[in-house]
């Protein structure tokens, strides 16, 4: 049977943080939560059908903060996962959390209910840091999650953190990373700061005190030195991980494998479309309501990708991963030539060190990773439909 990887966006919050620009609200009720989940149950039993010859290798609830789901919320999410689709065995079950909002007794329904790995959202180990942007938790209620993680059972905890904040020096940078090291976490996932259009941030760019570019530079390839030296490998050009740790469901993505993705926001991979859906939490209730007649289509946008630009997703995709481009398997997967078709654009890039010949193909070095986009868009630009993304 196929692979599917199954997304789930939870798009409530406490509070939108400074630097966010993914589909979420805030000030939600109970009973809204419960509509909302109500939808997406129904949702899921759309799919039913069509995801009949699939086997769930991976699940991903995102957010959003998903930890503000009530245990009973939480159940019936879950039950609906394990009735519409077929899980494998082995099936990676993932779950962002947000320091604040889950306890002990949270952690151990959610083991209950088959999830087997945690997410979680730290952003930085320094409260002044969490403070300016916008979180909502403090440093100790990040020791404390992942204590009552570990409590519970989960033997699989990644951790997000940010580099290149206002005011961030290297030190403390770093300091957040022999943090994260000695609290011997699984999985660390370590994001460059990208201000983003109508977030507080960008309304307020021109007063941040950000690192400089050699700074910011030097943050990236110093992390990437520490972090292997601890015995995180680096994966992808933003993720880290022990051996056998890397997200099975990221690597869906990456790999340009088909994935479902439920609620407002959420972007899918199925059946040869790439669909969104709209960024609107209240169409997507109703849109699942027997009740409501509703006249607006709730599809964002719905694509059938042409060959070339199917090449040239998957071409920017793997290129993200550590391991590259693998000649033999592009050959079988698209039956064309990869030198063929991008050597060209690709050997001055050899030749200047930002791409490596590997084994079994390419790869970008440290070097090439930081400066992907640049790469990319010089490569495949013109050829690529560029891809949603939900995490």
């Amino acid at each position: 049977m196929k692979g599917l990887g199954l997304y789930i966006h939870i798009p409530f919050c406490i509070s939108k943080c400074n630097y966010c620009d993914f589909y979420s609200i805030g000030g939600a009720d109970e009973e809204k939560k419960d509509r909302y989940v109500s939808a997406l149950v129904r949702h899921m039993q759309d799919y039913k059908i069509q995801a009949k010859s699939y086997v769930v290798t991976s699940v991903y609830i995102g957010g959003g903060t998903p930890s503000l789901l009530s245990e009973t919320q939480l159940k019936t999410v879950m039950r609906a996962v394990k009735k519409n689709f077929r899980l494998s065995p082995r099936c990676e079950i993932s779950m962002e959390v947000n320091p604040g909002t889950v306890d002990a007794a949270k952690f151990k329904v959610m083991k209950r209910l088959g999830i087997n790995r945690i997410s979680m959202g730290a952003q930085s180990f320094d409260d002044g840091e969490l403070a300016m942007c916008g979180r909502r938790h403090s440093s100790h209620d990040i020791f404390a999650c992942i204590s009552d993680a570990r409590d519970a059972k989960f033997e699989n905890i990644s951790l997000d953190l940010i580099y290149g904040l206002p005011d961030q020096t290297k030190e403390k940078l770093f300091e957040n990373l022999d943090t994260a090291i000695e609290l011997d976490v699984d999985h660390i996932s370590l994001y460059g700061l990208k201000i983003e259009e109508g977030t507080p941030f960008w309304y307020n760019r021109h007063d941040l005190n950000l690192p400089d570019e050699d700074t910011e530079c030097d943050m990236y390839f110093e992390s990437i030195e520490k972090l292997a030296h601890a015995g995180y490998r680096q994966y992808e050009i933003s993720n880290f991980a022990k051996k056998h740790k890397a997200c099975k469901h990221n690597l869906r993505y990456w790999n340009c494998d088909e994935y479902i993705g439920l609620g407002p926001a959420a972007h899918s991979y199925f059946g040869g479309k790439r669909y969104s859906f709209k960024r609107d939490i209240n169409l997507y209730i109703d849109s699942f309501d027997e009740t409501k007649k509703v006249n607006e289509p709730l599809l964002d946008e719905y694509v059938d990708i042409p060959p070339q630009a199917r090449i040239a997703e998957y071409v920017m995709l793997r290129f993200r991963l550590h391991e590259g481009i693998n000649l033999a398997r592009f050959k079988k997967r698209f039956g064309r030539s990869f030198e063929s078709l991008y050597y060209e654009k690709l050997w001055p890039y050899v030749n200047s060190g930002h791409v490596v010949k590997t084994k079994t193909g390419y790869a970008f070095t440290p070097k090439g990773m930081y400066v992907s986009n640049y790469i990319l868009s010089h490569m495949i630009g013109e050829d690529l439909v560029i891809p949603g993304s939900n995490s």
